[in-house]
């Protein structure tokens, strides 16, 4: 008899709780609202017609290799990237890049062939207080 007890007692437990979790309110799609995600504006060149497709891509072909950047800073603030680069571009000759990446932008400085090169540069980027910065690998400009 205390074994069809305690039986019952599991059984109405294990009743409670799934019939809990089986009710049609408690859970429903509005309690899963999301913030839309915020994309960068991207500024694609519009052409006219084919000829100046033609045009541009001949006379702006550039090439990329396997190289290393320094990378200065990430952030979700393009706008705050800006003003690093602007500042940054004072005390520098190499080109920056400010490249998206989701979900963040990067600002990546130069173009260097190899490794020791990219070392010897993040060295000066970090005497001008970017200490952060660091040596990546990635696809650089050919210089003809």
């Amino acid at each position: 008899m205390l074994e069809i007890c305690i039986n019952m007692r599991y059984s109405l437990i294990l009743f409670l709780i799934s019939s809990a979790f089986c009710q049609s309110d408690f859970i429903k799609p509005s309690d899963f609202n999301d913030n839309p995600p915020k994309f960068p504006n991207v500024n694609l060149p519009s052409f006219s017609s084919d000829n100046d497709l033609e045009n541009i891509s001949s006379n702006e072909e550039i090439n990329f290799i396997k190289g290393y950047r320094v990378q200065i800073v990430i952030s979700q603030n393009e706008q705050e990237l800006q003003d690093v680069k602007i500042e940054i571009e004072k005390s520098i000759d190499e080109k920056t890049y400010i490249i998206f990446e989701l979900p963040n932008y990067k600002l990546r400085v130069g173009n260097f062939l190899n490794r020791k090169e990219a070392e010897n540069f993040q060295k000066k980027i970090v005497r001008l207080g970017y200490r952060t910065a660091w040596v990546v690998p990635t696809m650089i400009e050919k210089e003809d």
